[in-house]
């Protein structure tokens, strides 16, 4: 036992001592949770901006806009032609709304006025704000026919009676409330944030694992596994060494990441126990899959090459950079299939369900089951003779 707790214990110290590993294991899965999770999906969500001219400059236009600017899903402002024109061809804004003059005379003359919406091709945005200019539109057309009617029977001014009209059409937030029934009253959601940390942890574990288990492959290039099979250490004790060794590095990584992610993003992980047997039950995975593709290459840069590719391309699809929800049904099932995804769920039971171990038994009892089959394969088809 004392010649694996030496193997694992020098290789621990041999790859903390190079400062860029510091980087790989800690920097990278926090500057990343903070790009995806902070900064582009931030508290409020983005909003894209649009600009509103209005040429008409009457009380029917500035209703139109009025109730446009009710809506949550992008935020509009005022502004004049050239300006606006000026600020989509330089990209500061994603499209504007021209209003043209005579908008409400039109109206009242039980014409079709025009509103001219200006967007990039790419803003799949379109269609809704099209929606949301048309649905105005139709309040608008309501609103002066009412009043026309109003002014045609009593014979009074019908702008009082329009504008209480506009008033009465103007869309008033839903007496709704949300209510999030979870194990623990202290994590009602998931956030971006939560899931963005989860999931890039997830992914740089991964990959440190992806490299600590290439120090086998370099071992045998180098001539170092020989050597130390010259010593009285065991083939199966030199592998329990390493194996252990990958193993403490995954959970210092783990156990630093989680600390660090919960002073700077509030991030409220759940249960401890709970969590131990999901990261365990992720570190086997991890270095199993390593195992399995060391069995496979010759040497550790092509091991390297090909695992990160694989391990960033099936972390897109199991919804570790944005959420499965939004992929077709197609890729949700696909992503069923891998190790990621599973880890992803056990996350989201204990972090937003506030769940124990009774609840991550299916998340970790896949994983175990990935464990195994990488780490058969592996170990059979990795040579060091």
């Amino acid at each position: 036992m004392r010649k694996i707790i030496s193997i694992a214990r020098f290789e621990v110290k041999r790859l903390f001592q190079n400062r860029r590993t510091f980087l790989l294991l800690f920097g990278m899965p926090l500057l990343f949770t903070f790009i995806f999770g902070g900064v582009i999906n931030g508290d409020g969500g983005y909003k894209p901006e649009i600009a509103v001219v209005d040429e008409d400059q009457t009380g029917t236009s500035q209703a139109l806009i009025n109730d446009m600017k009710t809506s949550d899903a992008f935020t509009f402002s005022k502004g004049e032609a050239k300006r606006v024109a000026d600020q989509f061809d330089n990209q500061e804004i994603t499209g504007y709304i021209s209003v043209e003059k005579g908008f409400e005379a039109k109206l009242q003359n039980q014409e079709k006025p025009e509103v001219v919406f200006v967007s990039a091709p790419s803003f799949e945005g379109a269609a809704l704000v099209e929606q949301l200019i048309n649905d105005s539109l139709e309040k608008q057309n309501v609103s002066t026919a009412a009043a026309n009617l109003y002014q045609e029977t009593t014979g009074e001014n019908p702008a009082a009676i329009q504008e209480k009209i506009s008033d009465e059409l103007t869309p008033e937030p839903a007496a709704v409330e949300t209510v999030s029934v979870t194990k623990n009253e202290n994590m009602q959601s998931m956030n971006n944030l939560t899931a963005r940390s989860a999931g890039f942890t997830i992914m740089f574990v991964m990959i440190a694992m992806l490299s600590s288990t290439g120090i086998l492959l370099e071992a045998r290039q180098n001539g170092v596994w020989y050597r130390m099979m010259s010593t009285p250490a065991t083939k199966l004790e030199l592998l329990c060494g390493y194996m252990l060794a990958f193993f403490l590095i995954g959970w210092i990584q783990f156990g630093i990441l989680m600390t660090l992610s919960q002073k700077i993003f509030h991030i409220e992980w759940g249960n401890t126990f709970a969590n131990m047997v999901l990261v365990s039950s992720l570190l086997l995975c991890s270095i199993g899959l390593g195992l399995f593709l060391a069995g496979f290459v010759k040497t550790s840069e092509q091991q390297s090459v090909f695992g990160n590719l694989i391990i960033i391309s099936t972390c897109m699809l199991a919804g570790v950079y944005w959420p499965v929800d939004i992929m077709p049904d197609g890729i949700r099932n696909v992503a069923k299939f891998l190790p990621q995804y599973w880890g992803m769920e056990g996350f989201a039971e204990l972090t937003v369900r506030g769940g124990g171990i009774g609840d991550i038994v299916t998340p970790v009892g896949i994983l175990l089951g990935f464990a195994v089959v990488f780490l058969m394969v592996g170990l059979r088809r990795v040579k060091f003779e």
